[in-house]
């Protein structure tokens, strides 16, 4: 589906909605969503100062470790996921001739809200 997604193949209402606005907005909440479990499991500290810092390898904090590693996960493939639909949000509307300024219009909306989301990470 996601290589159905990169060259454009879905209808521009489809893309921006079902995988732009909604798609992004779940795989943001599930990364908050480990995000706010590892916040609470590390005390609110940096992931690299933990680790460096206050993590014990003899006595290591299973979920701590868990968490981690879905934050980083979910994370990543967050972020494969909104290049694939900045890419197939683009290549729709090249196929898009009804209006040059709606063509226009949503590549710029999905650029911003791509952006918001990608910055609310940091």
């Amino acid at each position: 589906m996601l290589k159905k997604l990169l060259s454009g193949e879905f209808s521009l209402g489809e893309t921006f909605w079902k995988f732009g606005i909604l798609g992004v907005s779940f795989f943001r909440a599930v990364s908050y969503v480990f995000e706010k479990l590892l916040d609470k499991r590390i005390m609110n500290r940096r992931i690299v100062d933990y680790y460096f810092h206050f993590f014990n390898p003899v006595k290591p904090d299973v979920l701590a470790i868990l968490w981690t590693l879905c934050y980083l996960f979910i994370t990543g493939f967050f972020f494969y996921y909104c290049i694939a639909v900045w890419l197939g949000t683009w290549r729709t509307t090249a196929q898009f001739d009804r209006s040059a300024l709606l063509k226009q219009l949503m590549r710029l909306i999905m650029f911003a809200f791509l952006a918001v989301n990608v910055v609310s990470i940091f």
